[in-house]
């Protein structure tokens, strides 16, 4: 019985701590950053100058003034070295080498290479990306989906994009038809009557 119970008890210890690390916050002490799990245990020490929210696993991180991406143990799956870097999002993320942006894979490998002079996360199974001056849209092959011809441009959500034109808003859909036109001084995400609202396309 005793047995059972020192059993049950270890078990019920562990789902804990893997429950506590489905969630982690960036916390600062001093000048460095680390991360706190769900119990408010520090499971990574805060040894990084900058980071950014863990999102499929991982999180960028900064060291002496380059990114890199770190597991939940604190190793780094990507080394240190690249001048920008985002939150995962669909299997990949923004990332910058000199002043162009690209995608990586979760090796740190640039399946999308860096060409952009902007770029947002896949959302949808597309990325808005800049050249030049204009915004437009990729697929996760690279390929441009949408030219470039928007003064700005946001992530797709429930099949719609907002895009900017003469300094006006309006929508798009994923072929790039222009579903509302771009006459409103400002506009949000499409979003389903009863869901929960967020604010994240930024």
């Amino acid at each position: 019985m005793k047995k059972l119970l020192l059993t049950s008890t270890l078990i019920f210890i562990s789902l804990v701590s893997v429950c506590a690390q489905e969630i982690a916050a960036p916390v600062k002490q001093g000048s460095l950053w680390g991360f706190m799990d769900g119990t408010g245990n520090l499971f990574i020490q805060p040894n990084y100058d900058a980071v950014q929210g863990f999102s499929e696993g991982l999180a960028a991180v900064r060291v002496k003034g380059k990114w890199g991406y770190i597991d939940l143990k604190g190793n780094f799956v990507v080394q240190p070295t690249l001048e920008g870097a985002e939150p995962f999002s669909q299997g990949m993320a923004r990332a910058r080498t000199g002043e162009l942006w690209g995608y990586i894979d979760r090796t740190g490998k640039f399946v999308i290479p860096a060409a952009f002079g902007g770029a947002g996360n896949f959302s949808e199974g597309l990325a808005r990306i800049k050249t030049g001056k204009d915004w437009g849209y990729i697929d996760k092959t690279g390929k441009i989906v949408i030219q470039p011809a928007y003064e700005a441009a946001k992530n797709f959500n429930e099949g719609l994009a907002m895009v900017k034109k003469n300094g006006k808003w309006g929508f798009i859909d994923k072929t790039g038809k222009i579903v509302a036109a771009t006459v409103y001084d400002g506009a949000k995400d499409f979003r389903k009557a009863n869901s929960v609202s967020a604010e994240d396309n930024d």
